[in-house]
């Protein structure tokens, strides 16, 4: 009976190494045939749709299929994302550069604006792709309540940082699981979490109509 469970047990590991390392190659595959600056985006969200229903329990999709179908169904508006994130990223760095030439009391507030604007861009790049493929929002409503997500769960938004660090030094102590791994195990990461906080933001949403 205990070798029976323990079998069970490493056959499940197995099966999730594999379903990891799969989405990771066609996160790759896809964001390549996107010539990298136009694929990116939709493959990162396509690979969080996939994850989505994993999260949700739905384990026995086809895979492939799933991603190819999110990936094309929101292209343009996920390129739209991505840029918007790309452009506000490039911004900020400006800004740090240009802050270096001022000294003092001004330079410190300044530093200390953008210290916090910096917090606020990561924040809506962890959540943006799990909040677009778990609701139907406006476009710019996607980025609003990213926002809201990452503040009002702040414990999950820190055990993000933690993970995302974790991943990054066991990629770079071993860069063979890179095209596996990488992007894949951070991504699954994120969504559960995510998922976690979307649950109870909803759960409060629901308490507060029915109090009403």
């Amino acid at each position: 009976m205990q070798m029976t469970s323990v079998m069970a047990s490493l056959s499940r590991a197995c099966e999730w190494i594999w379903r990891l390392a799969y989405i990771n190659l066609l996160w790759i595959l896809f964001t390549t045939l996107g010539l990298i600056l136009f694929g990116i985006a939709p493959a990162t969200f396509a690979m969080f749709a996939v994850i989505r229903k994993w999260v949700m329990g739905e384990e026995e999709i086809n895979v492939f299929q799933t991603f190819w179908k999110s990936y094309r169904s929101d292209f343009w508006k996920t390129n739209l994302l991505g840029w918007i994130l790309i452009i506000g990223g490039f911004i900020l760095y400006i800004d740090f550069l240009f802050i270096g030439n001022f000294q003092g009391g001004y330079a410190t507030l300044l530093s200390g604006l953008l210290i916090l604007l910096s917090i606020l861009y990561l924040v809506i790049c962890v959540y943006i792709f799990p909040v677009f493929s778990h609701y139907e929002l406006k476009f710019f409503q996607y980025i609003k309540y990213a926002v809201h997500i990452g503040i009002t769960s702040p414990l999950s938004t820190i055990l993000i940082g933690i993970c995302a660090l974790a991943v990054y030094y066991v990629v770079a102590f071993i860069p063979g699981i890179t095209p596996f791994f990488s992007v894949s195990v951070l991504s699954y990461i994120i969504m559960r979490l995510a998922y976690h906080s979307f649950c109870k933001v909803e759960r409060k949403y629901t308490s507060y109509i029915e109090e009403a």
